[in-house]
């Protein structure tokens, strides 16, 4: 599985990332040239790639925790209990929101992948600029047609999607 990773996302070496942000707990970056795509009728701005990531990960500098996936549920800072329940999935309530918005805006330059590796049970690591690095570690033992654990695609007619589950890999064409 290693080799197949590590060949299939080697495309991303040198793409800078665009936008990072979540879709409930699944958490999504845009990487590489910025497309114009048709989607309902209207033009929008997509990158040409993107990573869905839905089981464990983190963003390290260095030796350090930037932001990682358990931040979801987790208040931000400016949450008060006596005012407010917590709800996790409302945009802006919760830690890996707040930390990954402070981190985009301190980031002057866009972070680049620069090295991809892999392991063979569907973990990856991708080194980008700056001393940053993300780890993607899957977390169930669970080998379920549902047990996604994060899938790579790129745009456009004729893509398929690298999906990598807890029965190896798949791909899905569009």
């Amino acid at each position: 599985m290693r080799k197949e990773i590590k060949l299939e996302l080697e495309s991303l070496v040198g793409s800078k990332i665009n936008n990072m942000g979540r879709a409930s707990n699944l958490f999504w970056l845009e990487l590489g040239e910025r497309l114009s795509v048709v989607r309902r009728g209207r033009t929008i701005e997509l990158s040409e790639y993107a990573l869905n990531i839905q089981c464990s990960w983190r963003i390290t500098q260095g030796n350090k925790i930037v932001v990682a996936s358990r931040d979801f549920y987790y208040p931000s800072s400016d949450w008060n209990e006596v005012k407010e329940d917590f709800d996790w999935d409302v945009q802006g309530n919760n830690k890996f929101d707040e930390k990954l918005k402070y981190l985009m805006k301190s980031i002057t330059e866009p972070l680049t992948v620069e090295k991809i590796d892999s392991d063979e049970i569907g973990g990856l690591k991708v080194f980008l600029s700056k001393d940053f690095t993300l780890n993607v570690f899957p977390d169930s033992s669970e080998d379920g047609e549902y047990n996604e654990f994060w899938r790579f695609f790129t745009r456009g007619k004729g893509s398929f999607h690298f999906v990598v589950t807890g029965n190896g890999i798949e791909k899905e064409f569009n």
